[in-house]
């Protein structure tokens, strides 16, 4: 049986699909966007986060590393990361939470089975299970099995993905995928190397054969000011309404909500002191987008 490195389970969501969804959020991701909201999974094996609001300088985590990770100061604990080795034995051995671990190796029937817990509310809601992360498609053959899983079950099945694999994987994966929310960042391929770090042709052949093959796709636009509105927007509304079949587009605002988890888990943050994105640019945006014959709701699902 596959497995992969779960980084959370979020029960009773509303905003990734439709009805109530049990959302699991898997590590590892190939893109490196400026504005990832969830940094702790960018990195495909489980990592440490340190809170140094919460330390006590205690040292108790000291004692448990082999490495000498970690040394006492008189401005309290510092916390040499490039000595880390993820072994967990410092977060075990903490006192008040401050160092913890975030990643746990899941087999797909664990997986399964606590989704599972809420089939009544898929029922009833007409809800299901969301794959998240991090991208999905990292873990391709763990996701298949899950859903093949959830379709034996009668649970309708959601993919978020930014589209960065390769074109048989997500074919594979299309088999067992009721619904695709797919992220679609930027139009410029140099725009796109610029903010996320890789190229965007895989991941707009991937987002054409979908919509050529039927299946049933959402995009998702992170709208960020200055990176990805004005004539940026137009251009990926033009290139949007080219897709035979895309009707609906999800606008998620820009916001710095995840900025704090950036220090907990080691990482530099490039957009800090960016402007977010206020709900009337939002509104603004998504007016254009109903231009081009979009059905276009902000932040999420809309069960309309």
């Amino acid at each position: 049986m596959e497995t992969a490195i779960v980084a959370n389970i979020q029960k009773c969501c509303v905003h990734d699909g439709p009805g109530l969804r049990t959302v699991i959020f898997l590590k590892g991701c190939p893109l490196r966007c400026a504005w990832c909201q969830n940094p702790e999974n960018l990195t495909a094996s489980p990592s440490l986060l340190y809170n140094r609001e919460s330390c006590l300088s205690c040292g108790a985590c000291l004692e448990h590393c082999e490495r000498g990770a970690g040394v006492l100061t008189a401005q309290g604990l510092v916390f040499d990361r490039t000595k880390c080795r993820t072994c967990t034995a410092c977060a075990d051995s903490c006192l008040t939470g401050a160092k913890s671990v975030c990643g746990k190796q899941m087999t797909v029937q664990e997986v399964y089975n606590y989704a599972m817990q809420d089939e009544m509310f898929y029922r009833t809601s007409g809800g299901g299970v969301t794959l998240s992360g991090g991208e999905p498609t990292i873990h391709a053959a763990f996701c298949r099995e899950l859903f093949d899983m959830l379709h034996e079950s009668g649970v309708h099945t959601a993919l978020e993905t930014c589209g960065y694999c390769r074109q048989e994987v997500m074919q594979r994966l299309a088999e067992s995928t009721d619904l695709f929310l797919f992220d679609f960042k930027l139009y410029s391929e140099k725009a796109h190397i610029q903010w996320t770090g890789k190229s965007n042709r895989i991941i707009r052949q991937n987002l054409e054969q979908l919509t050529a093959d039927g299946r049933r796709v959402i995009v998702r636009i992170p709208l960020v000011p200055g990176v990805n509105d004005g004539e940026e927007f137009l251009a990926m509304m033009r290139y949007l309404s080219g897709l035979r079949g895309l009707k609906q587009i999800h606008i998620m605002p820009f916001h710095q909500v995840g900025s704090s988890k950036y220090g907990l888990a080691g990482k530099a943050y490039q957009m800090t002191g960016k402007a977010e994105c206020t709900a009337e640019y939002a509104q603004a945006h998504a007016l254009i987008s109903e231009q081009y014959g979009f059905d276009t709701n902000i932040g999420g699902w809309d069960a309309a």
